[in-house]
């Protein structure tokens, strides 16, 4: 029988009720099982902080490589630091020196985190000429902890496109999870780098439209009780990025 050490990392087994109550619309089984390492027990541990007051409850910097070969893009090279009281759960018992487990200590929780990843898209949405474009399994799984004050998460994978492709002005890509449980913060081109690339080759972030009042208002009620604002409200938050080569 798994320990419990293994059950909460790596099976994403049940949720406890007080974090199922607050992820009200997102119970889908496989939207369950993800939330359950990435963020469930974090808000049943954390016991009523920042975490359980509002949506969004996980909150993610992203940094990303666009991999080119032979003038084609190939790819996406993720890298996602999560907050501190995700990086704290996530490594909490982990190897030998529980304050600074290694990346090999690491390579199983990065492992499972990725594979429940392919049920939401990886939250990785790309469109080539309007249409989006397929993905490949992704590789190169990582993960390693920061040794500053914090000890923040970072997780990296590479996310291969199906058909290498020439970035035209018809290419964009953006990273959010549709719900709004999780915020990712992409708004920085110097968080964007072009690997290989063609000389030429461009990559611009395009902010999303200021939300009218409506949804401002849904977003301030979501604040106040906990529940998430909507299925579709992290594509409202989300810009994207457009990528372009001569």
């Amino acid at each position: 029988m798994q320990d419990q050490h293994e059950e909460r990392k790596l099976s994403f087994a049940l949720l406890p009720k007080a974090a199922l109550r607050l992820l009200d619309q997102d119970t889908n089984p496989m939207r369950f099982r993800f939330f359950l390492c990435l963020a469930g027990l974090v808000i049943f541990l954390a016991g009523g902080t920042r975490l359980a007051n509002a949506h969004p409850h996980v909150f993610v910097d992203v940094k990303v490589d666009l991999v080119f070969n032979e003038g084609k893009m190939t790819g996406i090279l993720h890298q996602w630091t999560f907050d501190d009281l995700y990086s704290a759960f996530v490594t909490q018992g982990v190897g030998r020196n529980p304050d600074a487990p290694t990346r090999e200590e690491l390579i199983p929780i990065a492992k499972s985190n990725v594979e429940a990843l392919e049920e939401f898209d990886y939250f990785t949405f790309v469109r080539i000429a309007g249409s989006k474009a397929e993905m490949a399994p992704p590789s190169d799984y990582a993960m390693w902890q920061s040794t500053g004050k914090d000890k923040l998460v970072t997780l990296q994978f590479f996310l291969p496109l199906k058909t290498p492709a020439v970035p035209d002005e018809k290419f964009a890509f953006q990273v959010f999870d549709p719900s709004y449980f999780v915020a990712f913060d992409l708004e920085k081109e110097s968080s964007i780098t072009l690997k290989n690339a063609p000389k030429g080759c461009v990559a611009k972030i395009m902010a999303p439209a200021p939300l009218n009042a409506d949804d401002r208002k849904i977003l301030d009620e979501s604040a106040r009780s906990g529940l998430a604002p909507g299925l579709d409200f992290g594509l409202k938050m989300a810009g994207h990025v457009l990528v372009k080569c001569p």
